[in-house]
């Protein structure tokens, strides 16, 4: 939740000197920072270094700071207080940064206030533009590199200042909130130390809110102007922003308002009869069942390859050599085995070992119509029947995710960006523990069918996965309290709300064949979960709800939309979400269900005696005439009724 940040001009006339003439009121921009790791002042020295990043988008006078910028901050020898000799003090001054677009100005954070971590709140991640990323129409030489300008950068943050309510009184210069008999005395203009004090030991906890001014450095760049600053315009952060009408509720009986239907499985009076089973053993396969993970597992996956063969994919634990320098980004290697299996009888076709120069995620994603996608070394690789290289993309860094449209022509793929050198990424590591990891910048490469590039971005905060459809891409966003809208916004760069949820825990969303796209939340009351699938009108088709207990591990559409099938892990009592830590021997019960998306009814269910702990656990075939459902030992085959003809 964003908070309203006001700074008393008078409180912060001695650090930049005389306020202007009562009819030219000053304005200071205020910047947020979160501390990522805790400060405790018996445990500090000086000379000690400590962590922070921007939360906010920071700009003034054509000088701007990113979200997720690292601020380095330096604790320094305190000078008592002649007053209270016995006080703890704690002096900390912080690192000058780079003004964006310019080479030669840097910028000093003088740290205004200080506000204690809340429990309720949520930063969302700010809204990416995609305007020009894709071609309007699929035209391979159709490209767009050029980054969102800064009046459409401008016009997303106000969107996302008018977007949100205020809820809590503003922050005073000086103050610190939340932390009790600790005062901060504002640094000057000659020496920006920030001094903290207290009568008892000072802890300062990990995501506590730094609130900066940022002041142009003395000398740094003559043509910035006076190091006394510009003021900041409060009305920048709006005292009061008018609240927005709030998008319509979604009708609780929602089915019966929009004519969707409800999907709940039938309990089967008998086992379904795989075609065949193939024992995971037998191919190289070695399961670590005590291996913890967090949510879901990466670490197999299966998909058809056409509609006579399937690939299956593992990452085989044998030693990797290390990298050679010259290779900075490919420190984690995997062994990766590629098994190539006819669907008719599951004979084993062709052996394929490669390796990926990456452990962040999935390595092996569905395409459609029958057509892989791998990450193979520092590419991604388009495979053909016979695991024939058809396409091949250099990705620019590791992996972070990979997602495609409907049909499967579009493809974004976001990659890993090093903002820091080995030693620095080093040192942030070790100083915020291994429990936090070190941000980084993120490069986004919109791609066609053939693997050509349409156009880039760099984001410098992680963008949560988006829905890719053929025209646009929708992504959620956090209002106030559980509310969460789904944005679509097109390649025109042309915004509008698409749908309306209530969810105690983020929305997650993904675009399927036929049009569809597949909603995961949480219940505002109790601790169910709930889905639905919608088409490309925000319309609700379907939807499902299961109890905390159930993990939607899969969800997927046949190539014509005809059907949809989702597989569920269940526990006994342990309530579970994608942030829940588990051990592999956890998943001992998987159900994969498959529903007809014309009548809304189950058609199939595949309960195997074997859990999975995969997130891609199940692939459909082209012709949605059979499901191939992984578990931890075995890969079965099962027939499909035919579903009903497509309205």
């Amino acid at each position: 939740m964003k908070r309203h940040l006001l700074v008393p001009l008078a409180a912060l006339s001695a650090i930049y000197g005389q306020l202007p003439a009562p009819n030219q009121p000053p304005s200071l921009v205020i910047g947020r920072a979160e501390l990522l790791n805790a400060l405790k002042s018996p445990n500090l020295k000086p000379g000690d270094l400590f962590y922070l990043r921007t939360l906010d988008p920071w700009r003034q006078n054509g000088c701007s700071i990113p979200p997720h910028t690292t601020i380095t901050g330096r604790v320094e020898n305190p000078t008592p207080s002649p007053a209270h000799p016995h006080d703890t003090i704690l002096a900390l001054r912080f690192s000058e940064l780079p003004c964006s677009g310019s080479s030669t100005t840097l910028l000093t954070p003088v740290l205004v206030s200080i506000d204690a971590p809340s429990p309720n709140r949520y930063d969302g991640n700010p809204v990416t533009s995609f305007r020009d990323f894709f071609p309007n129409e699929l035209d391979p030489t159709t490209r767009s590199t050029q980054p969102t300008s800064d009046a459409e950068n401008a016009a997303i943050q106000r969107y996302q200042l008018n977007e949100m309510r205020v809820t809590e009184k503003p922050m005073k210069a000086g103050e610190v909130r939340g932390y009790r008999g600790i005062a901060l005395d504002l640094p000057l203009r000659e020496d920006p130390v920030a001094k903290l004090s207290s009568n008892h030991n000072i802890v300062l906890n990990r995501a506590t809110e730094f609130i900066f001014a940022y002041v142009p450095t003395p000398t740094s760049n003559p043509e910035f102007g006076d190091p006394a600053p510009p003021p900041v315009s409060v009305s920048a952060l709006r005292a009061n922003p008018a609240a927005p009408s709030p998008p319509p509720e979604e009708p609780e009986d929602v089915c019966a308002s929009s004519g969707c239907r409800e999907l709940a499985p039938v309990p089967e009076t008998r086992d379904a009869h795989a075609l065949w089973s193939l024992p995971l053993a037998e191919l190289g396969y070695q399961p670590r069942p005590v291996q913890r993970i967090l949510g879901l597992d990466h670490s197999a996956s299966v998909h058809f390859l056409g509609e006579d063969q399937l690939l299956l994919t593992f990452t085989r634990h044998v030693l990797m050599p290390r990298s050679p320098d010259s290779d900075s980004w490919a420190t984690n290697l995997r062994s990766v085995r590629g098994v190539l299996i006819s669907r008719a009888d599951g004979h084993l076709l062709l052996v394929k070992d490669w390796i990926v120069s990456d452990d962040i995620g999935p390595f092996a994603w569905s395409f459609g119509n029958g057509v892989v996608i791998a990450h193979v070394g520092h590419d991604l690789v388009r495979f053909g029947p016979g695991l024939t290289i058809q396409q091949r993309f250099r990705l620019a860094g590791p992996l972070f995710l990979l997602t495609t449209s409907p049909r499967r022509d579009l493809l974004l793929a976001v990659t890993i960006h090093e903002k820091h050198s080995r030693e620095q990424h080093a040192q942030i590591a070790n100083t915020i523990g291994p429990s936090f990891p070190v941000d980084e910048e993120y490069d986004l490469t919109g791609l066609n069918a053939d693997l050509k590039m349409t156009g880039t971005r760099h984001e410098t905060v992680a963008p949560l996965r988006p829905a890719l459809l053929e025209q646009s891409m929708v992504s959620a966003r956090p209002l106030r309290g559980m509310d969460w809208l789904l944005e679509e916004s097109t390649w025109q760069g042309e915004s509008k709300r698409f749908a309306h949820f209530r969810s105690a825990c983020p929305l997650q969303i993904e675009s399927f064949p036929g049009d569809l796209l597949f909603i995961q939340g949480c219940e505002p009351v109790g601790a169910g979960r709930w889905y639905r699938v919608l088409n490309t009108h925000g319309a609700t088709l379907f939807k499902g709800v299961g109890p905390p207990t159930d993990l939607i591990q899969q969800a997927d559409s046949s190539d014509d939309g005809r059907l949809f099938a989702i597989a569920l892990s269940h526990f006994k009592k342990l309530p579970v979400d994608r942030s829940t830590q588990l051990q592999i021997q956890d998943f001992t019960n998987l159900t994969v269900t498959v529903y007809d998306t014309a009548t809304g009814k189950q058609c199939f269910a595949a309960h195997p005696r074997q859990g999975s702990s995969e997130s891609d656990t199940f692939s459909l075939s082209p012709s949605a005439s059979t499901l191939a459902v992984l578990t931890s030992t075995s890969l079965q085959l099962f027939p499909l009724p035919t579903p009903a003809a497509k309205k």
